[in-house]
């Protein structure tokens, strides 16, 4: 890694801290500079704005995060059960991050559910043109073990899963939520995947 690639890294390791911890607004740059021990200029040169960092570290993270989901998808598909469909792509951040010198696998679950309390504005871009492909593809092979589900079900359902999967991985000492950290994450995704298989089935009357 190039000094350059090195500083850049610095700088959105403390950017992901501090954005984590007190959202986009409540984040200053001269605390992400004094976190990344770089000062405010070298944060300008590389990134520009504080919007810019933010859509920037974003960007950067989706790469391995859909790597891992991805593969995690793959691997599940041959064997059509619907549960280890669900469970591998919400474990793969946990379960096969490799690289973490920007941020570990936690750390970016914990990132990614703050941004989902952000400015529409400020996320919208960097989802559709970095996230949402994978994720639309996930989708897509849950769904077709319930083809009789309707979408605006599958929406509600889709909800729920992510309030609960959040509550699972992105309540630690990172975020400052107040509550206490799960430290069993991995048995606890496989028993919400088991429970949101169920709850699918209530939608569709499906019982194999």
């Amino acid at each position: 890694m190039s000094k350059s690639d090195s500083t850049k890294a610095q700088i959105m390791r403390a950017a992901i801290a501090q954005f984590t911890r007190l959202g986009f607004d409540g984040a200053a740059m001269r605390e992400i500079a004094n976190e990344a021990n770089v000062n405010i200029g070298l944060i300008r040169y590389h990134f520009g704005n504080k919007a810019d960092l933010y859509r920037d570290t974003l960007a950067y993270i989706s790469e391995q995060y859909n790597a891992v989901c991805l593969e995690a998808l793959r691997e599940s598909l041959p064997g059509g059960d619907v549960e280890e469909l669900i469970y591998s792509w919400l474990a793969a951040p946990i379960t096969r991050w490799q690289d973490s010198t920007v941020a570990g696998g936690e750390e970016v679950l914990c990132f990614l559910n703050k941004m989902g309390y952000e400015s529409p504005e400020l996320t919208r871009d960097v989802y559709e043109s970095h996230y949402s492909y994978a994720q639309e593809e996930w989708q897509e092979a849950v769904r077709a073990h319930f083809p009789n589900m309707q979408r605006a079900d599958w929406l509600w359902c889709l909800t729920c899963l992510r309030g609960m999967y959040f509550n699972i991985v992105a309540h630690n000492d990172f975020t400052l939520w107040g509550l206490p950290a799960i430290h069993g994450k991995e048995p606890a995704i496989r028993r919400l995947a088991a429970d949101t298989v169920a709850l699918l089935r209530t939608y569709t009357g499906r019982q194999d």
